[in-house]
C-alpha cells in the first residue's frame, strides 16, 4: 500500500483575574515540593572541582558552603529553579538542608542484583504494605501490597540507610517493597531451606513448588546443525510445537524436567507463556556469567538544533560535511577538541575508519552509567555491542522500558538487496536529488529524467534504504517508537492518549459519528476491538491523510460523495484511478461491492472501525506488528522481505513513530515493548543518510 499520493500526507503543524489567583498561590508554594522525582534516596556525585551549597534551588539564594569533586550524598528530594534547572536537596549538617545543580551532579541509582527462585510473602501486622517505584521509601508510591500476598522476587538492592528491598513485578512494572516486612522462600527443588528477610537461612521443609522441575539458573543457546529449534509447550516430544528458536539464539533457563524416556527439557520464559526445548541441542553456562558484565560508563549526546547540525570531518567549520544529523539524534562520545576559535568540538565514530565532529554549541552532553543488570541482559538478548550504546541511553532514561532483538536469521546484505528493488522504496520530490535512485527503471541518464512512482514520488537509492532500514539509527527518544508493539493494553492507551496524538490536527474539534462525540473515543474503542493499539491508530490516520486531512477523508470527494478511507487501504494509482480514487472505490465495496471490514464505508465510524480491523488481521497478526515491521517485512523469512509492505514512503516507519511519540510525553516510563530486529554480519558501524 502507498501513501504516497495524498497532499499534506507528511506535513508538520509548523480571564485576568484568574491567572492572578494563580500566580499568587503558585507564588506562596514551597520551592522544595515542586518537581520532586526519582532522584530522592540515591546517591549523588559531584562533578565540579568546587560546587557551590546553597539554602534554596537557585543560584539566587545564599551560599552555605561547598563540597569538593569526588564528594557523595544522599538526595532527599528535588526542585526547579525559574529557568527550569533541576537542584538536588540533601542534608548538609544536622540542622540545614542544602542545595545543589544538577549540572554538576552524577546520580548513581541503588545497584540491583538479579534473583531467581524465590517466592516473597507480606508479613505485616495488618496493614498493607507499600509498593515503590525504587529502592527506598523516598521513591514513589505504586500502591499496596494485602498481608499475606505472594510473589516472585526478582531482584533485591540496598537504599542508603542499608535497608534490603526486594523488586519484583507489580501492574506490568517493577516495584520494590521494604525486606523488614517479607518473609521470603525459594521455589528450587534442590534447596531444603527459605530465607528470612534479611537474609540469612532456616529450615523450610518442601519448597512451594511441588513441580517435578528442579530449579537452576542457566545460560542456553541452541546449537542445533541447521534448523531451528522446536519449541513445546511442556518436557517432551509429544507437547504441541508453539514456536521454535534460531541457531545461536540465547536464553536464561529457569528449570528443567526429564521425561518419560530420562531426557531432560530446558524450560525458559518464551514470550507471554513458557517453553520447553530439548537438552541435546543447548549448549549451557553459568547465568553467572551474566553478573560478570561490568557497569559501563560512557558519554552520550543530543544533538539540539532544531533544524539539524553539521557532522564535520575536523573540530571545526571549515572542514567538510559528513552529514547532517536531525534534532534528537544520539551518538557515543568519544573525545573532545578545540577549533581555532576555541569552540569545542565533540568527537564520535562516525565510520569504521573516520570520526565525525559536532559543535559543542548543538550537542546536549551527559555521563551515564549502564548497570550490570542491564548489560547481562543485552548480551542474553543477542545485542550486537553496536546496538548498545543507543539503548544504554534509553535504558538510563526509562529503566521500565522492555528492547527485545529480533534475529531475523539472513544478513544484512540480503535484506537491502530486496528493498533496494526500483520501486519499492520511494522518496517524496522535497528530498534532496541524491536521495534518488539512478538505477535502470528510476533515472534515464540519456534524458537525464526521473521516473516517477505513484503519481509524484521517485525511486530512493539504496544508501538512504540503508539509512532507514538501520535500526541503530533510531535508538533515541523519538526513533525507537517505530520498534513499539503494536497490541492493545488499556494500561498506556485510552482516550487522552489518543487525544494527544492527534492534538492539532483535523480530528480535534470534528465528531466522527456512529454514536461518538470524539474521534478520540471512536479510535480508542476501534483499537480495543480489533487488539490494536489505539495511539498508533492515531498516528497511522494522520501520516496517511496529513494534518489538515485529505480528499479521502472529506466525504465530498466527485464521483465518491458520502466515502471515506481513513487508512488508505488499498489507495494506490492505476492505470484508470489516481490513488484518491482507488481508495475511495475500494471504501465504497471494490468489484461486486465488497462488504468486508464493515464495507460499504460511509461514514467515518464505519471507515475506522473497519480499517482497524484491516490492520489487524492484515499485518499485527502477520507477525508485523511495529512501524519497522510494516514498513519493512523482515521477520517473515528472508523470500517475504520487500513484499507485503504496508507504505512505500521510505522514512514511513521513522515518521510515524516520531507521530505516535505524542500519546506518552506525559508518561513515558511504563514498560513498552520494543522488538528490535537484528540482521547478520550487519556493517561495523550505522549506515549514514547522504
Amino acid at each position: 500500500m502507498s501513501t504516497s499520493n495524498i497532499k499534506g500526507s507528511y506535513r508538520t503543524i509548523s480571564i485576568l483575574t484568574i491567572t492572578m489567583i494563580f500566580l499568587t498561590v503558585f507564588a506562596f508554594m514551597p520551592m522544595t515540593d515542586i518537581g520532586k522525582s526519582y532522584a530522592a534516596g540515591e546517591t549523588a556525585k559531584v562533578t565540579a572541582s568546587l560546587l557551590n551549597v546553597r539554602s534554596g534551588a537557585g543560584t539566587g539564594y545564599s551560599k552555605i558552603g561547598t563540597l569538593k569533586k569526588g564528594k557523595t550524598f544522599t538526595v532527599t528530594g528535588t526542585a526547579k529553579d525559574k529557568s527550569g534547572v533541576k537542584w538536588y536537596k540533601f542534608k548538609y549538617s544536622s540542622k540545614k538542608n542544602g542545595y545543589v545543580s544538577s549540572k554538576y551532579v552524577d546520580i548513581k541509582a541503588p545497584t540491583v542484583t538479579p534473583v531467581s527462585n524465590l517466592k516473597g510473602t507480606v508479613n505485616t501486622k495488618s496493614d498493607p504494605l507499600t509498593v515503590r517505584s525504587g529502592a527506598g521509601s523516598s521513591y514513589k508510591k505504586l500502591g499496596t501490597l494485602a498481608k499475606g500476598k505472594t510473589f516472585t522476587i526478582t531482584g533485591k538492592a540496598k537504599d542508603s540507610s542499608g535497608v534490603w528491598w526486594y523488586r519484583f513485578t507489580y501492574s506490568g512494572k517493577n516495584g520494590f517493597v521494604s525486606s523488614k516486612y517479607v518473609k521470603t522462600k525459594s521455589t528450587a527443588i534442590s534447596s531444603s531451606s527459605s530465607s528470612t528477610s534479611n537474609g540469612s537461612s532456616s529450615s523450610s521443609g518442601t519448597s512451594s513448588t511441588g513441580s517435578s522441575e528442579t530449579g537452576i539458573n542457566l545460560m542456553g543457546t541452541v546449537n542445533t546443525a541447521n534448523d531451528p529449534l522446536t519449541v513445546r509447550s511442556g518436557p517432551g516430544s509429544s507437547y504441541s510445537s508453539i514456536g521454535t528458536l534460531k541457531k545461536g539464539t540465547t536464553f536464561v533457563i529457569t528449570s528443567k524436567a526429564k521425561d518419560s524416556s530420562g531426557k531432560y527439557w530446558y524450560k525458559f520464559d518464551y514470550g507471554d507463556t513458557v517453553g520447553y526445548v530439548s537438552s541435546s541441542y543447548v549448549t549451557t553456562s553459568s547465568a553467572g556469567s551474566s553478573s560478570s558484565a561490568e557497569a559501563v560508563t560512557f558519554k552520550v549526546g543530543t544533538t539540539t538544533a532544531e533544524s539539524g547540525v553539521n557532522v564535520r570531518s575536523g573540530a571545526g567549520t571549515s572542514y567538510s560535511v559528513l552529514t547532517v544529523l536531525s534534532k534528537g539524534s544520539v551518538v557515543t562520545v568519544t573525545g573532545s577538541a578545540k577549533a581555532s576559535n576555541d569552540k569545542v568540538w565533540y568527537e564520535y565514530k562516525y565510520s569504521s575508519s573516520k570520526s565525525g565532529y559536532i559543535c559543542s554549541d548543538y550537542l546536549s552532553v551527559k555521563t551515564i552509567t549502564s548497570d550490570k543488570e542491564f548489560e547481562a541482559y543485552m548480551t542474553t538478548q543477542g545485542f550486537p555491542e553496536s546496538y548498545k550504546a543507543g539503548l544504554r541511553a534509553l535504558h538510563a532514561e526509562h529503566p521500565e522500558w522492555v528492547f527485545k532483538a529480533v534475529k531475523v536469521g539472513y544478513s544484512w546484505k540480503d535484506a537491502l538487496d530486496k528493498e533496494s528493488v526500483v520501486g519499492r522504496n520511494l522518496v517524496s520530490s522535497s528530498a534532496p536529488t541524491k536521495h534518488r535512485s539512478t538505477a535502470s527503471g528510476s533515472y534515464n541518464s540519456k534524458t537525464k529524467k526521473w521516473t516517477r512512482f505513484d503519481g509524484s514520488w521517485y525511486a530512493a537509492n539504496s544508501k538512504v534504504i540503508a539509512y532507514y532500514m538501520d535500526p541503530r539509527n533510531f535508538l533515541d527518544e523519538s526513533g525507537i517508537y517505530q520498534f513499539m508493539t503494536h497490541s492493545y493494553d488499556s494500561k498506556s492507551q485510552n482516550s487522552n492518549t489518543v487525544a494527544a496524538v492527534i492534538k492539532g490536527s483535523f480530528m480535534q474539534s470534528k465528531k466522527p459519528g456512529g454514536g461518538y462525540s470524539t474521534y478520540s473515543a471512536l479510535i480508542r474503542d476501534a483499537g480495543k476491538a480489533a487488539k490494536v493499539n489505539p495511539n498508533v491508530l492515531a498516528a497511522m490516520i494522520i501520516q496517511e491523510q496529513g494534518w489538515n486531512g485529505s480528499s479521502l477523508v472529506s466525504g465530498t470527494y466527485k464521483g465518491y460523495t458520502g466515502y471515506y478511507n481513513f487508512f488508505n487501504i488499498g489507495a494506490y494509482t492505476t492505470s484508470t484511478m489516481n490513488a484518491v480514487q482507488r481508495g475511495l472505490w475500494y471504501a465504497k465495496g471494490s468489484g461486486k461491492g465488497a462488504t468486508s471490514y464493515s464495507r460499504p464505508w460511509n461514514t467515518p465510524y464505519k471507515s475506522i472501525k473497519g480499517g482497524a480491523q484491516f490492520y489487524y488481521e492484515e499485518y499485527v497478526s502477520n507477525n508485523q506488528d511495529s512501524y519497522y515491521s510494516k514498513k519493512f517485512n523482515v521477520y517473515n523469512g528472508k523470500s517475504n522481505v520487500g513484499s507485503h509492505q504496508y507504505m512505500t514512503f521510505v522514512a514511513a516507519a521513522a515518521s510515524e513513530g516520531n507521530i505516535v511519540k505524542r500519546a506518552y510525553e506525559s508518561n513515558s516510563n511504563y514498560p513498552v515493548v520494543f522488538e528490535i530486529p537484528v540482521y547478520n554480519s550487519m556493517p561495523a558501524t550505522n549506515c549514514v543518510l547522504p
